[in-house]
């Protein structure tokens, strides 16, 4: 197991080392915290959950639009 200096107080950690000794930095010989990673990852799906809730609202209202406008001028008209 190699050393690497902590990101936060450039202390000599263990790579697999889930927390410095010396100043508590979480993951310290990953380049970003762990915390940082999840604040990532949650951007992530929610861009992507956005997008496919657009997405998906756009088809079903060009989709099914014209049919409920249609009724509703018919159903007006007789």
């Amino acid at each position: 197991m190699s050393l690497v200096p902590c990101r936060a107080c450039e202390y000599q950690v263990d790579t697999s080392a889930l927390a410095c000794p010396k100043c508590g930095a979480t993951d310290p010989g990953r380049k970003i915290s762990r915390q940082h990673r999840q604040v990532i990852s949650f951007t992530v799906q929610f861009l992507i959950g956005v997008t496919l809730l657009f997405l998906g609202g756009r088809y079903v209202w060009l989709e099914f639009a014209p049919t409920i406008k249609a009724a509703i001028v018919k159903q007006n008209q007789g």
